[in-house]
């Protein structure tokens, strides 16, 4: 997978912005609901989008390794996912920025055109909000694998606070 740099990206050791979203039951939620306490991956996908779909089901089939990572995913959406959506296990949590704040925070100035988002993207941030690894394309096809994500996860867990993370190479 190549990476791209994009103006406005976020990077790797930054603290990551706020995200204010809204589950379909209605709760709000934002990502410093789970600080100092849980791993985040963060994930901005197509709502009408078979491959983000597919991405989707895959990470919710990882949802017992994200809780053994301490870990939630929060997929957020700038139009509500839909409604046909097979409901996400603990700790995978749907929602819908429609304001899409979040998304031009974590997807750059350009992550809306004229056809709605432009970009998709995943960060993966440990429980202090510090972004470790992200990838942002054009569609799912340019997203990491599950193992991928659950690598940097892992990554995280075996860091020391003090000197930094280590890179092992680790296949989930």
């Amino acid at each position: 997978m190549m990476r791209r740099e994009m103006e406005g990206v976020l990077h790797a050791r930054q603290l990551i912005p706020p995200i204010t979203a809204r589950t379909v039951d209605g709760k709000q939620v934002h990502a410093w609901d789970y600080k100092q306490r849980r791993n985040l991956v963060i994930a901005f996908l197509h709502a009408d989008c078979e491959l983000c779909s597919a991405w989707l089901a895959d990470l919710a089939l990882c949802a017992p390794k994200l809780a053994e990572h301490e870990a939630v995913a929060l997929v957020v959406y700038s139009e509500l996912p839909p409604r046909s959506a097979p409901p996400l296990p603990s700790p995978v949590v749907a929602a819908t920025d429609s304001t899409g704040r979040s998304q031009i925070a974590f997807l750059g100035r350009e992550a809306f055109g004229s056809a709605g988002l432009q970009r998709v993207g995943v960060f993966v941030t440990d429980r202090y909000g510090e972004l470790y690894e992200n990838w942002v394309g054009h569609d799912a096809t340019e997203l990491p694998g599950t193992g991928r994500v659950l690598s940097a996860l892992w990554q995280i867990q075996i860091a020391c606070e003090e000197c930094g993370t280590t890179h092992w190479p680790f296949e989930a």
